[in-house]
């Protein structure tokens, strides 16, 4: 082989050569364009992914605190007034409840206030609230008129009106008379609107009781409020009608 040809032979090699790496760079570039590219999306889909499985997230935890929040309440219903106890089309529902210094429900009180009231066309119950309205210290708001709370026991879906009514006693010694007793007892009573726009009324009953023991003066002075109310021809609900 002569030297010229030996030249052009390099040449040639070295030509193909950097054609190679040439078209081996672009090819490279290439390839690495696509992997960016495959990789951005990749990144995208897995943020949308990560995005989307959030909210997903969020909406489950905001369905359980709405469910939470509606379980709570129930058990809130349920622990304070009858749920099953529902107003009629036809008659006014009235809730009756007297709460005693002893912070317990007086059924016999109650009963009084349902025989008086009681008409053909107006409903009286002393069942509707449970006594743990009473002892849990939540009657004293419902006897005010608390909106707050009266939201709380959906009152307005099951009754028209309410009548409450709460005892204070206070009892005294007489010295002069062997030592008795006696219990000076006041009963409030007030009916309030839940349904409606009737007016609030309010009674005072008051008596007194003689007794060897404060439960026997303490009796005494119930009973004698007891025969007020059956005997009060002045009691009368102003309630609007349907």
């Amino acid at each position: 082989m002569n030297r010229r040809i030996l030249q052009r032979l390099i040449v040639f090699t070295c030509v193909m050569t950097a054609v190679i790496g040439l078209i081996y760079s672009i090819q490279s570039r290439r390839e690495k364009r696509k992997a960016a590219a495959l990789a951005q999306q990749q990144l995208e889909l897995a943020n949308a992914t990560a995005a989307q499985k959030a909210a997903q997230n969020a909406a489950a935890e905001r369905e359980r605190a709405v469910q939470d929040a509606a379980h709570e309440h129930r058990i809130f219903l349920e622990k304070y007034v009858d749920t099953g106890i529902t107003k009629t089309a036809r008659n006014q529902l009235i809730a009756v409840a007297v709460a005693s210094e002893y912070r317990s429900m007086n059924h016999a009180v109650a009963a009084a206030l349902v025989t008086r009231f009681k008409t053909d066309h107006v409903q009286l119950t002393d069942s509707f609230f449970k006594p743990e309205l009473v002892t849990d210290g939540l009657f004293n708001s419902v006897f005010n008129g608390s909106s707050d709370l009266f939201n709380k026991l959906e009152l307005a879906k099951s009754l028209d009106a309410l009548l409450l009514a709460r005892q204070d006693v206070q009892y005294s010694t007489n010295k002069d008379l062997d030592n008795t007793i006696t219990a000076n007892m006041r009963l409030e009573v007030v009916t309030l609107p839940v349904a409606g726009q009737a007016e609030s009324q309010e009674w005072t009953f008051t008596a007194n009781g003689i007794g060897f023991r404060p439960a026997e003066a303490r009796m005494q002075a119930e009973e004698r409020i007891i025969k007020q109310i059956a005997n009060d021809t002045n009691l009368s609900l102003s309630l609007q009608n349907h």
